[in-house]
């Protein structure tokens, strides 16, 4: 344990809304952390542009974010119409391809889309269909050297796979070496009994880790065990990254409003949770890097 590579902190991007990247990057890494998970939308900006900026503020490509909200995109893994199905793949395929390019070692993808609480076909024909279309996925990731992770959401936002035993049994189902899980700990909180033993059941399994406190605002705003979920980390010999997924109070959870006051309150949110990580890990051994990400 005491040679492990310390885990790197960063933070999604996409809760800054549509504020310039260079301006999202900077306030980032001004409140002290090295990565930053970016919005998994391949088109949005050039390749040559991202790797810049990314240097420039000197963090690293954690990931990239899924977007499927269904209907608003046609990314729907499970869904009864084989178009969007083919859609939702060729989707994950260029996030892939984006991932590699900018240094991003993994690209997270939803099972099914977003928003969709129900199956429309029969469950089963649901579940056939995503693992089908993830291994197809897959083989690309493997092509690549990226991994995917499989992320559940809470019943409130998805349906397909909204527990850490619903993640395990398709990724069972899949079972390709380069699909792996998210643990979101605000999902949890809402789904899981027990958060450190739904992450040690996930164990080699877990390949990234998404922090907000249980009302989804920055950390020490709820009621989130923080340190029960760094030992858990601690016990299963965690070696991927952890970042924050916040937002501030607001209607919709699932846009960011992307305003200035909305952004100063998430500036204090990205300050306030390192400062609860820092308390959370003192007097065990370092979970975490915190010092820029090593070139």
């Amino acid at each position: 344990m005491a040679d492990r590579s310390p885990v790197r902190l960063g933070v999604c991007a996409w809760i800054y809304g549509d504020a310039p990247l260079d301006r999202t990057l900077a306030r980032i890494a001004a409140a002290g952390y090295d990565g930053v998970e970016l919005p998994g939308e391949p088109d949005r900006w050039p390749v040559a542009e991202v790797r810049h900026l990314l240097a420039r503020h000197r963090l690293a490509a954690l990931a990239l974010t899924a977007s499927c909200m269904y209907p608003a995109t046609p990314r729907d893994l499970a869904n009864p119409n084989p178009d969007i199905r083919r859609q939702a793949v060729r989707y994950v395929i260029d996030s892939l391809r984006f991932a590699a390019e900018i240094g991003a070692p993994l690209v997270q993808m939803l099972p099914s889309g977003e928003t969709r609480l129900a199956p429309v076909a029969a469950r089963e024909d649901e579940w056939r269909w995503s693992v089908d279309g993830m291994r197809l996925a897959a083989q690309e990731a493997a092509r690549l050297g990226v991994r995917i992770t499989v992320e559940p959401l809470n019943r409130y936002e998805a349906y397909l796979v909204t527990t850490v035993d619903d993640a395990l049994a398709y990724l069972k189902a899949v079972d390709s070496p380069w699909v792996g899980l998210t643990f979101d700990a605000f999902h949890a909180n809402i789904e899981e009994a027990d958060l450190p033993a739904a992450m040690r059941r996930a164990g080699p399994t877990l390949w990234h880790v998404h922090l907000a406190d249980t009302n989804r605002r920055g950390l020490g705003h709820g009621h989130l065990d923080l340190a029960s979920i760094v030992n858990a980390l601690r016990g299963i010999d965690y070696q991927g990254a952890a970042a924050l997924e916040v937002l501030p109070p607001g209607r919709d959870p699932f846009q960011a409003s992307g305003d200035e006051r909305a952004a100063r309150i998430l500036d204090e949110y990205l300050t306030e949770s390192m400062a609860c990580l820092r308390a959370a890990t003192a007097g065990g051994p370092p979970l975490y890097q915190a010092d820029g990400p090593s070139q």
